[in-house]
């Protein structure tokens, strides 16, 4: 029975960490105690819940897609109007920067990644607005 749960094991590190998640595990072989496992997602790829405050409520809120294909991140947003395609898409390490065009003008964005969640900032010619998120499980 250990055996098997030492392969069991290893294979669900390789898988955990094959798929950009840390790992910190307690008492991690001792089958009579309880074992504590907290598992966080430490890359930007998936999709967010987010949500602007201070802006048109067809802006407010959304879901954000985060992709990557070989080593090129891509970005859409998805509100209630639509999809928008962003441009500009640079990660660095827990920074995300991209740019989207709305109703023609150009809109910065600047998103911090805090384990699960992210805050930043969207940058507008109507003002600097304040933006949250979470990701989509």
């Amino acid at each position: 029975m250990k055996t098997i749960f030492n392969n069991f094991g290893l294979l669900m590190v390789f898988f955990i960490f094959s798929n950009g998640y840390s790992l910190e595990i307690s008492h991690t072989y001792d089958l009579e105690a309880v074992s504590t496992i907290l598992i966080k997602k430490k890359k930007w790829t998936g999709s967010w819940d987010f949500l602007v405050k201070d802006v048109p409520l067809e802006y407010s809120s959304g879901i954000l897609h985060v992709s990557k294909k070989k080593r090129v991140y891509s970005v859409e947003l998805e509100m209630p109007g639509g999809k928008l395609p962003a441009d500009n898409v640079k990660v660095d390490k827990n920074k995300l920067t991209f740019s989207v065009d709305i109703e023609g003008s150009s809109v910065d964005v600047s998103l911090i990644m805090d384990g699960d969640s992210f805050n930043g900032e969207t940058y507008t010619p109507d003002g600097t607005f304040m933006l949250v998120g979470n990701r989509r499980i």
